[in-house]
């Protein structure tokens, strides 16, 4: 016969450890224990890396490998012209309308022209979004989605009524172009980072944009 206790199980303290606990903790065993298996004390992947850089006590690390500056090369410069420039309010802000009706392309890595009435800004919002065509000089068309930030770092309003909008107050007029070209001489531009600047001009009204490539 299977013996029984006749006395009742004494009360357990407050302080025991209940079955959560116990999962838990044999649960963080097991992690320490694999741990200790696969990575041994004094083993590469115990040491601390190399170039990480140290961090105060109590902190996170200020950077998790060596800062290297990135560095630019000019690439050439777009005059684009315009003689059109259509804004209306919307619910979700300001939208212009502004097509190129003609350009030229100079610099070290491209020459050529914008082809005539071949897009337009479409911008809204202090936010550029530019598609039209390029022309080089060898007769490649080359398509640009030319993107950024247009806005007054004073943060007062623009007047798009005055078609001289601009004068001598200071931009932020940063943009990121996107290209796309045949397979040839200038499909570089389809695998590089293009950087640029952009400034406005009014009577006549163009703006030029300087293109660097992320080196």
């Amino acid at each position: 016969m299977k013996a029984t206790r006749s006395d009742p199980l004494p009360d357990l303290p407050e302080a025991s450890i209940d079955r959560r606990s116990m999962l838990e903790g044999g649960a963080r065993f097991a992690g320490g224990l694999w741990a200790a298996m696969a990575f041994p004390r004094g083993s590469a992947w115990d040491r601390p890396s190399q170039n990480s850089a140290p961090s105060p006590t109590g902190s996170e690390p200020t950077h998790l490998d060596v800062i290297e500056a990135i560095k630019l090369e000019y690439v050439f410069q777009i005059r684009i012209n315009f003689d059109e420039r259509v804004s209306f309010q919307t619910p979700n802000g300001r939208r212009s309308y502004v097509p190129a009706i003609s350009g030229v392309i100079e610099g070290p890595r491209l020459q050529g022209i914008v082809v005539p009435h071949s897009g337009a800004d479409y911008a809204g919002n202090g936010r550029l979004n530019a598609h039209y065509m390029l022309k080089a000089s060898d007769g490649t068309m080359i398509y640009i989605n030319n993107t950024g930030y247009l806005y007054p770092l004073d943060g007062k309003p623009i007047d798009r009524n005055d078609p001289s909008w601009g004068g001598d107050r200071e931009f932020y007029f940063r943009c990121t172009p996107v290209f796309d070209t045949p397979v040839g001489p200038h499909d570089w531009l389809t695998r590089t980072v293009i950087v640029g600047t952009g400034k406005r001009h009014a009577k006549p009204d163009y703006t030029i944009f300087t293109y660097y490539a992320v080196l």
